[in-house]
Formats: structure tokens, sequence, C-alpha cells
């Protein structure tokens, strides 16, 4: 390659990964890319390529295609490592550290749509009461975060909403009126609006009253719905992804069943599609794609009815 200087790999990947949080990404988005990228590195290694290079040549990438054909079963996983792959190389042209994306020449490994797995519905009438029952036996701030772990519930089975909507929620996004609302907001998208379950205004009405009272006790003041805390105080406002997966699997390891944000939103799906509503709106909901295709739900649906029956769930104590 002419006119081409010496980059080191592993040093820019971080400076990029810097980038994404600068940006506003994720803490999940974030982990994801360094994940991806981190497989081309350990590739680079064990096949004896230094991190410090000078191209990307087409017999490297032909080797690293067949590393990712070798290391994951999933077309999914290969995809998305190519794909942050190139990304990333991308970075590195509008930067004028790498004169081309040689990672457009690796073509991706077609998406395949996942079989839904959620959470049963009898394990989220069961979360559901666990919840409630953490409420009763609380003292004045365990109380609160009980009330915020139910609203986390009623967030994602009931609005079907994503871990990224909820950790940056603020009173604002809650949309008062004759069918209460949540408003979700996103840089690369117009802006939509998700129903919230029954009861969900006067449950919220009563945690919002709460949730002023303690922060007036703890000196502190935010926006946020949601909040971080220890046994004794709030330490700040917002919840980030990785606080909600921990409240997740604390529920997962008490119950001794798997809850995940992404189980317990499939089963939101179901409830729709139970519910009859439209796909465009649940597409939509989703916040995928019109093209995207819900027939692996409404199939399983078709063939197992009994098992998919899932019902809303009024926010209540």
């Amino acid at each position: 390659m002419k006119n081409s200087k010496m980059i080191n790999l592993n040093e820019l990947s971080l400076n990029f990964l810097k980038g994404l949080e600068q940006k506003g990404k994720s803490f999940n988005t974030v982990k994801n890319y360094r994940t991806d990228l981190n497989t081309f590195l350990k590739f680079l290694a064990k096949h004896n390529h230094n991190s410090d290079l000078v191209e990307v040549t087409g017999q490297m990438l032909k080797e690293y295609d067949l590393y990712l054909e070798k290391t994951y079963n999933s077309p999914n996983s290969i995809r998305r490592r190519i794909q942050a792959l190139r990304l990333f190389f991308d970075w590195l042209v509008e930067n004028d550290l790498y004169p081309n994306n040689p990672i457009k020449k690796l073509v991706s490994s077609p998406k395949k749509v996942d079989i839904p797995r959620p959470l049963s519905f009898k394990n989220v009438l069961l979360v559901h009461k666990y919840l409630q029952s953490k409420y009763n036996e609380a003292n004045e701030l365990e109380k609160l975060m009980a009330m915020r772990n139910l609203l986390v519930f009623h967030f994602i089975y009931g609005a079907g909403l994503k871990v990224s909507d909820i950790e940056g929620l603020n009173h604002e996004n809650i949309l008062p009126g004759k069918s209460i609302r949540v408003l979700i907001t996103h840089p690369k998208r117009d802006p939509y609006t998700n129903p919230l379950p029954n009861g969900f205004l006067d449950f919220y009405t009563r945690y919002k009253k709460q949730l002023e009272s303690q922060k007036q006790k703890d000196s502190i003041e935010f926006n946020n719905i949601l909040f971080n805390a220890n046994p004794y105080k709030i330490l700040r406002g917002g919840l980030s992804a990785r606080g909600i997966e921990i409240i997740l699997k604390d529920i997962s390891k008490r119950l001794q069943i798997q809850v995940t944000a992404k189980n317990l939103r499939q089963s939101c799906i179901f409830k729709w599609l139970n519910y009859n509503e439209n796909e465009s709106s649940i597409k939509e909901r989703m916040g995928v794609q019109p093209q995207y295709s819900l027939s692996p739900y409404k199939k399983l649906i078709e063939e197992s009815p009994g098992d998919f029956s899932f019902q809303e769930i009024e926010v209540e104590l």
C-alpha cells in the first residue's frame, strides 16, 4: 500500500471506544464494540500478526473470516463482529488514519432471526408478585427502591422498552392523558410513544412524591425517573443498563429462574400480538424497521397458543 504508515490498532481501538462514550452511547453498546474489536486483536495475536501494522491484506481477511466461522456457530455473531470492525475502519478513514476501509471486502453472514424465548407468563406473574412483596417488607428507602424496580418491570413488560430506552428516562418522558404513554427519543430517528399499562399514572404519582421526599432528605437533585442508591441514601439520578441488569440478576437468583430484559421484553411482544395490536404499531413500539418480521412470534402462538397467552398486568402494590 503506497504512502501508508504504521498504525497501532490496539491503541486506536481504545480511542474509538472513548469516542463512542463521549457521544453518549450506552454502557452495553460500548461493551459490545469492545468485545467485537478484541476478537480481531486476538486473531492477530494468534496468527502472529502484530497489532502495529501497515496494511490489512486480503489474505489476512480470508484468515479472519475462517477464524470467525470456526469460533462462532451463530451467523449473527459473525455478522456483528464484521460490522463492528467495518465501523471502526470507517472511523479510521474519517480521521485520516487509514486510506480506505478494507473490511468492506468481507461479506457479512446473512442475518438470522433468533427464535423468541420469552419468560413464561407464569414466571412473569411470579416476578411481579415478588417485586410487590419486596415493598411490603421494606423500610422507607427500601420501599422506594422496590417501587423503582416495579417501574423497571412495567417499562419492559408493560411498555416493551429496551434497557437503553429506560436508563435515560426523565419525568418529561411520561405523558399523562386519557391513555398515559412514555415518550422515547433517539438521536437518529423520530421520537415515538408507547402506551403504559392500567394503573401506571396513580402508581407513578405516588412514586414521584416519595422520590421527591427522599431526594430532600439526601440533599440531592436530578430529573431522572430512576435512581441509583445504597441501603442508606440515593447516590445519583439515573439507573444505568448495568444497574438494571444487576436488579434482574438478583431477581433471577432469588426466584431460581432466568429473568433478563430481553426475555421479559419478548413476553411483552407476545402480549401485544395476543391483544391483536396492529403489526406496524408493534414494530414502532419495538423500535425496529418496518421490514422486521414478527413471523417467529406468530408461528409460536399458532403452534402452541396456551404457552404464549400473555396478558396485561395492572400497575399496583
